[in-house]
């Protein structure tokens, strides 16, 4: 009897020594070119990440992390990453927790959530605050290297008069005919955006810019100049200077330590049937994705401002 017991307390701690290691322990994906891998520069003891560039192997990856019973990694941010992956989470039944993917093709495919809206919402409250503002001739600068997220966009021009560029680098827009429009949505990340905006403002400077989550962030900020003044971006409403992708890889991180889900069927079941608080938002979720109205935010006098 004795050695029954032992061996019941040996099996009781090898499963809670597992289950603390799987819980606590995620995989974290993300791309150079955004912000993300900021995050692992932070202190942060609440869970054990294995990181991988995009760029990876990422066969090898996924593997190395089923074996280990992790079912989750934060990441990627961008819908072109999160096609890359999407067949190793298939594979090996992983759940991406994305802080900024929204295609929503991915968001359809039952292993990407994201914390934003899908493309279909976002697109609509554009073109929702576009016509508010009068908009008669639409310029929008898309990402080449995200076509998955930026494509969504030309939906826009079915309501307004315009064209559509792919942005690669300066050159992709110098024959633009910046005089003729008067708004101007771009789709692309930080440093590109404001190389974007200096080009259009030294063109037309009357022209309104409207920008999206790729590049609202503090790092967008501290590029600076005046040309930066009066853009905006439409965004979730947020409670920290951060920026939009660091911001919601803290509040999954917090979400997934306080729940610790054993599978990703048990995950799946409380996040479609829950309205759940991230961070000081509350959201809830559909087949679609996520549902949340977005704020309107200008930049003003170096800062990001919301408009009422």
């Amino acid at each position: 009897m004795y050695k029954i017991i032992v061996l019941l307390i040996s099996m009781l701690a090898i499963i809670f020594v597992w289950f603390n290691y799987t819980s606590t322990t995620v995989g974290f994906i993300y791309n150079p070119i955004t912000n993300a891998a900021e995050y692992l520069g932070l202190k942060n003891y609440r869970v054990n990440f294995v990181a991988s560039n995009i760029d990876s192997d990422l066969e090898k990856f996924f593997k190395y992390l089923s074996s280990r019973g992790v079912k989750f990694v934060v990441g990627p941010s961008m819908s072109v990453d999160g096609k890359k992956v999407l067949p190793f989470l298939k594979k090996y039944n992983i759940l991406a927790l994305s802080p900024t993917i929204t295609s929503t093709e991915l968001l359809k495919s039952g292993y990407i959530y994201s914390l934003m809206p899908p493309n279909k919402s976002i697109v609509l409250a554009f073109q929702e605050y576009l016509e508010k503002l009068g908009c008669s001739n639409l310029l929008l600068v898309l990402d080449d290297s995200n076509r998955e997220y930026s494509d969504e966009f030309k939906s826009l021009l079915n309501y307004f008069p315009g064209d559509f560029v792919y942005y690669q680098e300066l050159s992709s827009i110098k024959s633009v005919p910046v005089e003729k429009y008067d708004t101007a949505v771009l789709t692309t990340v930080e440093k590109d955006s404001f190389e974007i905006i200096k080009f259009l403002k030294t063109k037309n400077p009357k022209i309104r810019i409207f920008a999206t989550e790729a590049s609202f962030s503090k790092e967008f900020l501290r590029l600076g100049g005046i040309f930066l003044e009066d853009t905006y971006f439409l965004v979730p409403k947020l409670h920290s200077t951060e920026g939009v992708e660091l911001v919601m890889i803290e509040n999954w991180v917090d979400f997934i330590q306080k729940h610790r889900f054993l599978s990703t069927q048990q995950f799946k079941r409380f996040i479609n049937t829950h309205i759940i608080k991230v961070g000081e938002r509350y959201v809830y979720f559909t087949e679609e994705g996520v549902k949340e109205d977005l704020q309107l935010y200008v930049v003003k006098d170096g800062k990001f401002k919301e408009v009422q």
